[in-house]
C-alpha cells in the first residue's frame, strides 16, 4: 500500500514480533513475511451505529431499533410481547364470560407502556454502545473480548428470552384456539394460580438475593429487593386465601399499604448499620436503592389488587357510565310550576305479561287497584320557568306507550333552560289491575322507585341512578340497584337481591333468600325466613332471627347477630369492628372463631377460649358457625 508506513526491526525483534490480525485472527511473523519489513494488516472497521437512527426505527416499529444495534433478542422480544398482549386483550373481551373491566384497561395500557419503553431502551442501548466504543483500549481489543464486554454492558436477556418464546407461544395458541377448559380455569382457578405464582416469585427473589450475597460476594447491596419479595409474598397469600375461603382479605391492602415504606426503611437502616460495623468502615459493602426491583413489584401488586377486587369498586365504573349516558341531562326539581296531567289509560291484552317503564327524571310509584286497565297519573314539575312558558313545557311533555306482550311506558320530557338540556320532573303514579300480574322492568336516571301491594308473574327488575327503592307487600323475585339511595323492603314473598353504593338498607319479613349489598351504609335484616347474605364496605350490620344460613361481612363496621336458633351454616367476617353474637345455649351447632387483635368473651357452656380463638360444640354440632375478625368478639347467650 502506498501510504502505509513501514517498520525496520532489529534481529531480536524479528524473532519475537508478531501481529494479531483483527477479524480472522491470523498470526503474521517476520519469518513468514520473508524479510525484515512487516506490513501490519488492515483492521476491519465495524460500522458505526447512530443513536438517532436507532431511536427513529424503534419509534416507527417496536424492536427494529434494537435489531439495528445488533440486539436480536431484544428486537424480537418487544414486538412479541405486544402481539401477546393484543391476543390476550381480544380473548378476554370476547369469550363471553363476565368482562373484567380493570383487566382490559390494564392490558390496553400495557401496549403504549411497552412501546415507549422500547424507544427508551433503544436510546439507552445506543448510548452504552457509544461509551463502550470510546473506552480506552477498545479499538485494540480482540473481537471475542469486545463481544463479551458488549454483552455485559448492554445486558441482553438470557434464559428469559427462551422462556418468553416458549410460554408466550403456548398462550398465543390457547388464545387462538379458545379451549373450554381455559375459560373454566380463568373463572374458577385463576386466583389460586396467580397467588401461587406471586408467592413463588417472592420466594425466588429473596433466595436469589441471599445466594448472590453469600456466594458471589457482590460488593454492592441493592436496597429494596427484600421489600419487593415481602410485597409479592403478602399479596399472593391474601389472594390465595380469598380464593380458598371466599373472603375479602385483599381489601386490607387499602389500610396496610403504609407498611411498604416501613419495610423499605427497615431494610435501608439495617444495611446502613451493618455496613458500618467495627472493622467494616472501609471494606463494608456499599448499597444503593433498587427502584428497578421494587417498582415492578409495586405495580404488579397494585394490578393484581385492581383486577381481583373489581366488584368492590365497579359501582364507580357504573356511575361513570351512567353519568356519560346522562351527560347532556340537567335534572329539574320538584318545585316551581306543577301540572297534573289527565289520567292515561293503557289497555291490557290477554297476552300482556310484562310492564317496562323507562323514565329520565321523576319518582315512580306502582300499586294495584280494582281496575281493568292500567292507569297512569303523571305530575309534571317545571322549575325556573313560570306562567305560559312553564305550561308550554308541560304540554310538550308526555308519556309514550307501546302496547303488546310487553307494555312499555317511556317518559318524553321537553328540554328547556338556558342550556336547553334541563329535563322537567315527571312523577308517575301507576295503577295496575288487581286481577292481573305483570313482570316488571323499571328504570329511571333520577328518582325513587316504590312498589306497593304489587304481584309479578315471576321477575321484578329495578334500577335508578339517584333515589331510594321502597318495596312493601310485593310478590316476585326482585333484583335491583340504586347508585345513590336507601333501600327498604318489607313483607316480600320471593327472593330479594338489591344493592346500593351509598345508603342504608333495611329488610323485614322476606320469605325467600335475601341478599343486600352496599358500599357505604348500614344494613339490618329482621325475621328473614331463608338464606341471608349481607355485606357492606363501610357500615354496621344487624341481623335478627336468622332462620337459615347466614353470610354477614363488613370491612369497617360492627356486626350484631341475634337469633334464638341456628338452623344453617353461618359465616361472619369483620375486618375492622366488633362482632357480637347472641346465640342460643341449646341447639345443634359448632362454633369456630378468631380475633387477631381484640378480646374474646363468651358465657355459653361448651365453648372454649384459647388466646385469640374460640371453639366448641353445642348439642350435636349439626351446623357450623365460623367467625373471623380483628377486633373484639363477644359470644353471648341469647
Amino acid at each position: 500500500m502506498k501510504n502505509e508506513p513501514r517498520m525496520t526491526l532489529s534481529a531480536k525483534e524479528q524473532e519475537s514480533y508478531s501481529v494479531m490480525e483483527r477479524g480472522d485472527k491470523q498470526l503474521v511473523t517476520v519469518e513468514e513475511s520473508g524479510g525484515a519489513e512487516v506490513i501490519p494488516p488492515r483492521k476491519k472497521q465495524r460500522p458505526v451505529k447512530r443513536k438517532f437512527i436507532a431511536g427513529l426505527l424503534a419509534a416507527m416499529v417496536p424492536g427494529t431499533g434494537h435489531l439495528y444495534l445488533g440486539l436480536l433478542r431484544k428486537g424480537i422480544s418487544f414486538p412479541f410481547v405486544i402481539v401477546l398482549d393484543i391476543a390476550a386483550l381480544l380473548y378476554f373481551s370476547s369469550i363471553g364470560m363476565q368482562i373484567n373491566v380493570p383487566l382490559l384497561i390494564l392490558l390496553a395500557l400495557f401496549i403504549p407502556a411497552v412501546y415507549f419503553y422500547n424507544v427508551y431502551d433503544a436510546l439507552q442501548s445506543a448510548d452504552r454502545m457509544i461509551r463502550l466504543r470510546k473506552m480506552p483500549g477498545a479499538a485494540d481489543t480482540a473481537m471475542d473480548s469486545v463481544q463479551e464486554q458488549r454483552r455485559r454492558f448492554i445486558s441482553e436477556p438470557g434464559i428469559s428470552f427462551g422462556l418468553l418464546l416458549l410460554l408466550g407461544g403456548i398462550m398465543l395458541f390457547f388464545f387462538r384456539q379458545r379451549p373450554v377448559w381455559l375459560r373454566y380455569f380463568i373463572e374458577h382457578q385463576a386466583g389460586a394460580a396467580v397467588g401461587i405464582l406471586l408467592i413463588a416469585g417472592g420466594v425466588f427473589l429473596a433466595a436469589r438475593e441471599i445466594g448472590i450475597k453469600m456466594f458471589r460476594r457482590r460488593h454492592e447491596d441493592r436496597i429494596g429487593r427484600y421489600t419487593a419479595s415481602f410485597l409479592l409474598i403478602g399479596v399472593g397469600i391474601l389472594l390465595f386465601r380469598d380464593w380458598q375461603w371466599g373472603t375479602d382479605h385483599m381489601l386490607l391492602l387499602l389500610k396496610w399499604w403504609p407498611a411498604l415504606p416501613v419495610l423499605w426503611g427497615l431494610e435501608y437502616l439495617s444495611n446502613f448499620f451493618i455496613s458500618r460495623r467495627p472493622g467494616k468502615a472501609v471494606t463494608g459493602p456499599r448499597f444503593r436503592l433498587d427502584f428497578r426491583g421494587l417498582l415492578p413489584a409495586v405495580l404488579l401488586g397494585a394490578s393484581v389488587f385492581i383486577v381481583s377486587e373489581q366488584e368492590h369498586y365497579l359501582h364507580l365504573w357504573n356511575k361513570v357510565s351512567l353519568n356519560l349516558t346522562a351527560a347532556a341531562v340537567d335534572y329539574g326539581e320538584a318545585k316551581g310550576s306543577k301540572f297534573q296531567k289527565p289520567v292515561l289509560t293503557v289497555p291490557v291484552e290477554l297476552r300482556s305479561a310484562k310492564l317496562a317503564i323507562d323514565a329520565i327524571n321523576g319518582d315512580i310509584v306502582v300499586h294495584r287497584s280494582p281496575i281493568d286497565q292500567i292507569e297512569v297519573t303523571s305530575t309534571v314539575w317545571v322549575d325556573q320557568l313560570e306562567g305560559a312558558r312553564a305550561e308550554a313545557i308541560s304540554d310538550q311533555s308526555f308519556i309514550e306507550v307501546t302496547e303488546g306482550p310487553t307494555i312499555k311506558l317511556t317518559t318524553k320530557g321537553k328540554a328547556y333552560g338556558e342550556s336547553g338540556k334541563r329535563q322537567p320532573r315527571i312523577d308517575l303514579d301507576i295503577s295496575l289491575p288487581d286481577n292481573r300480574r305483570f313482570n316488571l322492568d323499571i328504570r329511571t336516571m333520577n328518582g325513587g322507585i316504590t312498589l306497593q301491594n304489587t304481584e309479578a308473574i315471576q321477575d321484578i327488575s329495578l334500577e335508578t341512578g339517584n333515589g331510594p327503592i321502597i318495596l312493601h307487600k310485593v310478590f316476585g323475585s326482585i333484583k335491583g340497584k340504586t347508585y345513590n339511595g336507601e333501600v327498604k323492603v318489607r313483607e316480600i314473598e320471593g327472593d330479594v337481591d338489591l344493592s346500593t353504593n351509598g345508603g342504608d338498607m333495611r329488610a323485614w319479613d322476606v320469605t325467600g333468600s335475601l341478599k343486600l349489598s352496599t358500599a357505604v351504609g348500614n344494613i339490618s335484616a329482621d325475621r328473614s325466613r331463608t338464606d341471608i347474605d349481607v355485606s357492606t364496605k363501610n357500615g354496621n350490620v344487624v341481623v335478627n332471627e336468622a332462620r337459615s344460613s347466614l353470610n354477614a361481612q363488613s370491612l369497617n363496621g360492627i356486626i350484631d347477630v341475634r337469633s334464638p336458633y341456628v338452623q344453617g351454616d353461618w359465616n361472619i367476617y369483620s375486618a375492622v369492628g366488633d362482632i357480637n353474637l347472641h346465640l342460643p345455649a341449646e341447639g345443634s351447632y359448632s362454633l369456630k372463631g378468631s380475633s387477631s387483635y381484640g378480646d374474646i368473651i363468651s358465657d355459653i357452656p361448651g365453648l372454649v377460649i384459647d388466646k385469640k380463638t374460640i371453639s366448641g360444640k353445642v348439642g350435636m354440632g349439626e351446623y357450623k358457625v365460623e367467625v373471623e375478625g380483628n377486633s373484639n368478639l363477644n359470644v353471648i347467650e341469647n
